[in-house]
């Protein structure tokens, strides 16, 4: 009779081994794992939760930092690249000014000073071939521009639709065929014009009754102080009259 087979025991390190191959082979066969799978897993080789936590967020962190700067790569490669086309360009440019005004001077004028205008747009060019090597710089600042020119849409966008829903409270809405609608849901161009009439002459008549509201204040401050300063001439001449009078005793 045959004995049974011995039970095989593994050591600690095996055990870790056996569960790593395990779970990497699952993962092949899953595509992927759940992170309770993951967590399940770690608990059986003596992870804690907290740890498998920690670890998972570095990930996540990490992750995000490399996509950051791949976005922040291919920018730049996007910016050096429309920065080299502008140098090119501007190079040929270059090239061509350079040659005609080589022809000029050595043809009418001796050639003295063609040299001067070449150094001064090769100093330009040099400026450029430094931005197209170091993008940085330019990219932030089209970056700046691009975030300055969102911002003023979004301002004008905002005055658009105060715009509108003021016209709105009043009925002189606009359509978008170009008809003009009163406040009745009707396009009835006459109406709406004797309405836009209205509403131009109550606001003209509010602003002249208030200029003469504030014309009324400023004369009756203007008399107040008038009359303040009356009495204070009129004090001070009673007083030097009382004065005179003693020095007289």
């Amino acid at each position: 009779m045959s004995e049974p087979p011995s039970k095989r025991t593994y050591t600690q390190e095996e055990v870790t081994e056996i569960l790593k191959r395990a779970m990497k082979q699952q993962s092949l066969q899953k595509q992927g794992l759940t992170h309770e799978e993951l967590v399940e897993m770690a608990n059986e080789v003596g992870i804690d939760r907290g740890a498998v936590e920690s670890a998972t967020a570095e990930l996540v962190e990490t992750r995000a930092d490399e996509l950051a700067r791949q976005a922040e790569a291919s920018e730049l490669a996007q910016e050096r690249s429309r920065l080299f086309n502008g140098f090119v360009s501007s190079l040929f440019f270059y090239l061509v000014i350079c040659g005609a005004l080589f022809f000029i001077d050595t043809r009418f004028t001796g050639g003295h000073w063609y040299y001067w205008p070449a150094l001064g747009w090769g100093i330009a060019l040099l400026f450029r071939l430094h931005a197209v090597l170091f993008p940085q710089r330019s990219l932030t600042r089209r970056k700046a521009r691009e975030l300055k020119r969102a911002r003023r849409e979004e301002r004008r966008a905002l005055r658009r639709a105060r715009h509108r829903e003021l016209r709105e409270s009043f009925g002189l809405d606009v359509r978008t065929d170009g008809n003009r609608l009163g406040a009745d849901g009707h396009g009835n161009e006459v109406n709406v014009r004797q309405r836009s009439h209205d509403v131009e002459a109550a606001v003209n008549a509010g602003a002249r009754e208030f200029e003469t509201a504030v014309q009324a204040g400023v004369a009756a401050l203007l008399n107040v102080a008038a009359r303040k300063i009356h009495e204070h001439a009129a004090r001070a001449v009673e007083g030097e009259r009382s004065e005179a009078f003693k020095r007289r005793r």
